[in-house]
């Protein structure tokens, strides 16, 4: 069964700096495609605003991905 969710920003990061946690665990359905991330221009513009901040350190490749 596939679910449609969106996923919020705060998911996205904690996913991406614990990625054994439950928003790990979120992001690995939404990779596999159990989970169906809905997405719009201003969710995305959000996710790479925030993921782009220095506090976080993750690679620009990773966040574009």
């Amino acid at each position: 069964m596939h679910y449609y969710a969106v996923i919020d920003t705060n998911v996205l990061v904690s996913a991406m700096l614990k990625v054994q946690s439950v928003p790990g665990q979120v992001a690995s359905a939404a990779l596999l495609g159990d989970l169906i991330p809905l997405l719009c221009d201003e969710i995305v513009a959000e996710y790479r605003e925030v993921l782009v901040r220095p506090k976080f350190k993750f690679d620009q490749i990773m966040v574009e991905t």
